[in-house]
């Protein structure tokens, strides 16, 4: 008898430290402030940025639809995060989930951001519907964030290369002017003047006289 109730006793207390451990892990996992549309915190004190996905950061174009949309998403609510990886600024990278859907799908999907190139799982699936929202014009890409001309007098385009976030600026003189189009949720601008372009930290581009 006396052991029989030390049996119930030891699973009584292994069930409590289990749902323990349970309840500690799931208050953790919520997220508790979205700070632009790729990139929030978690109850546990874990900053995450969605893999693979480049939105605008504060104050260019479509940083607060952007920001908005990822907080109607996950703002706090339970989400798992997969195939963790650090980064630096203190933060972790990974695919996010909210039940079965996938978070960083649902950004690109909807066009709150561009496809980063790293490696995943489901690295060529985040590819494809971010291709796709490019080219139907969603999201970020049908707001206008992108300029062939300038609107004003500012004609210095100032370029960031999508591979080497080389910071340039292009003089109408310069070999690529023409061929260069300026994406403002990426930080790309017009400026007035040379050094208004170098203090913003871009550099004059190859082949400008």
């Amino acid at each position: 008898m006396l052991r029989q109730w030390l049996i119930r006793i030891v699973v009584a207390v292994s069930l409590a430290i289990n749902a323990w451990f349970g309840w500690d892990y799931y208050s953790g996992n919520i997220v508790t402030k979205v700070f632009d549309g790729d990139t929030f915190d978690l109850k546990n004190g874990t900053r995450v940025r969605l893999l693979d996905v480049d939105s605008p950061e504060t104050g260019l174009c479509g940083y607060d639809e952007a920001k908005q949309r990822l907080e109607e998403l996950i703002l706090g609510k339970f989400v798992t995060v997969k195939e963790l990886t650090y980064e630096p600024y203190n933060r972790d990278q990974g695919l996010v989930y909210l039940g079965n859907q996938l978070i960083n799908e649902t950004m690109l999907k909807e066009g709150w951001g561009r496809v980063m190139y790293k490696p995943s799982s489901r690295h060529e699936q985040l590819k494809a519907v971010a291709n796709s929202a490019k080219e139907n014009k969603t999201g970020i890409f049908g707001l206008g964030c992108k300029l062939d001309e300038p609107a004003g007098d500012c004609k210095i385009k100032a370029n960031i290369d999508e591979d080497t976030l080389k910071k340039s600026y292009h003089l109408k003189s310069c070999r690529d002017y023409d061929r260069v189009v300026i994406d403002r949720d990426r930080g790309e601008e017009f400026f007035c003047t040379e050094k208004e372009a170098q203090a913003a930290g871009f550099a004059k581009a190859y082949g400008c006289e």
